[in-house]
This record gives C-alpha cells, sequence and structure tokens, in this order.
C-alpha cells in the first residue's frame, strides 16, 4: 500500500523533495495552501498527462471522465490514491509518475487551476 501523499507549500526555488516533512504542515491561516511555481509545474504536467481525458485546463463535459474542476479540494488523500491506483476508466500512473509529479498535480488541481493558490 502506498502512504497518502500532501502536496507540500514549496517556496520559490525550491524542490518538493527538499521541503521535508516540515514542509507538510497546513500553511499559516490566510496563507495559501500552494506555491505558485508548484501551481504553474503541476499545470504543465497536467497538460502533458492528464489533458487528453480530463481536457484542457480541466475543462471537459464529466460525461466520459471526471471533471476535476470539481474535485474536493480538502480532500487530497483521495487524489493521490486515483493517481496512484487508477479508478474507474482511469488507468494507475505509479509507474508513469514521481511522487513529486503528483504533488504538483494536486496543486495544480486542489488549487482549481491556480484559481485559489
Amino acid at each position: 500500500m502506498v502512504a497518502p501523499m500532501v502536496a507540500p507549500m514549496v517556496a520559490f526555488g525550491q524542490s518538493a523533495g527538499e521541503v521535508g516533512a516540515a514542509g507538510a504542515a497546513s500553511p499559516p491561516s490566510g496563507a495559501p495552501r500552494f506555491a505558485l511555481p508548484q501551481i504553474e509545474a503541476g499545470r504543465e504536467q497536467f497538460h502533458r498527462t492528464c489533458s487528453p481525458c480530463h481536457g484542457r485546463n480541466m475543462v471537459n463535459s464529466g460525461t466520459t471522465s471526471f471533471d476535476l474542476r470539481k474535485f474536493p479540494a480538502d480532500q487530497p488523500e483521495r487524489f493521490n490514491q486515483s493517481v496512484i491506483q487508477g479508478r474507474g476508466n482511469m488507468p494507475s500512473f505509479k509507474d508513469a509518475l514521481t511522487p513529486e509529479q503528483i504533488a504538483f498535480l494536486w496543486a495544480y488541481v486542489g488549487s482549481r487551476g491556480g484559481k485559489e493558490p
């Protein structure tokens, strides 16, 4: 079983791998949940990996694949498990994506494409 992963807040110029356990804590009240470089890295990864099924900028009808604009922003574990294990018609990406890439994808999806950092 793969442990759930929560995307850590990443400071500008810092990789997710450099954050460590301390970076996984919730941001201070009123602070954005994700750094803009993290969201941008997630957007790039999303367009390479996810957009064929989930639509460019997460825009799709939700009839053949899940409309990620409606994914609960408070459920990063569910997102990670769906990506790692697959769900419904979606295949597993555990061998195709690194934990860092999945964290960046969550930053993009969890921030509604950067609209709610």
